[in-house]
């Protein structure tokens, strides 16, 4: 009968792992929906655009990391989510939008939500960080960031925009790579790793 019992427990502790291990950025999306605030044609870009994965020990989450990658079609969903929420004017809009097309133009740009339970590992951005980070291709050829940087204050527009974080659980940082050369892989054919001795954890964006 104990053994039954335990059994059963170790079926139901299973169970409730796997369904919050199947969340995914999907729950956070819906979460954005509730409030109303933001659209659903906006969302569905950045749902498209959006990797999220945990490594988990013993049940317990040991890093947590969900990527944007801001591709032209999720700056222009932006921009157009910005400029409706704001009511900005097309003069108004078209500025923005030439202004994050420059911005694509000198660089590929992330934007990541890192969450770990001890807080001094969540240190992405310093010179000495645990974590190194690479966009890597299918010959093993890695491509090394040009800049990493926290965001040391978070809005209520980077929450909204990006409602897979909590600032008072986790950072929020930018993370940018010089284009690849001429005739190289773009980050559809890339994978993008973060790795440390706490794991590895790997974001792809296939056949965007």
């Amino acid at each position: 009968m104990k053994k039954s019992l335990g059994v059963m427990f170790l079926a139901l502790a299973v169970l409730s792992f796997s369904g919050c291990a199947r969340s995914g950025i999907e729950s956070y999306v819906d979460m954005a929906k509730e409030k109303g605030g933001i659209s659903k044609e906006y969302l569905t870009v950045l749902n498209k655009w959006t990797r999220d994965q945990i490594i988990y020990s013993q049940f317990e989450t040991k890093v947590r990391i969900a990527v944007t990658y801001k591709s032209r079609e999720f700056r222009d969903a932006y921009a157009r989510e910005y400029s409706r929420i704001y009511l900005l004017t097309q003069p108004e809009e078209k500025k923005r939008m030439d202004a994050l097309a420059g911005l694509e133009a000198d660089a590929m740009e992330f934007f990541f939500y890192a969450y770990i339970p001890e807080k001094t590992q969540n240190d992405f951005a310093k010179q000495d960080s645990i974590w190194t980070i690479f966009l890597m291709d299918d010959r093993g050829e890695k491509l090394y960031p040009i800049e990493i940087r926290q965001m040391e204050k978070v809005t209520p527009v980077v929450e909204e925009f990006y409602p897979y974080g909590n600032p008072y659980y986790g950072n929020y940082y930018t993370l940018k790579f010089k284009h690849p050369a001429a005739g190289g892989r773009t980050p559809s054919g890339m994978k993008l790793v973060f790795a440390s001795v706490l794991g590895r954890i790997e974001h792809e964006w296939k056949n965007e």
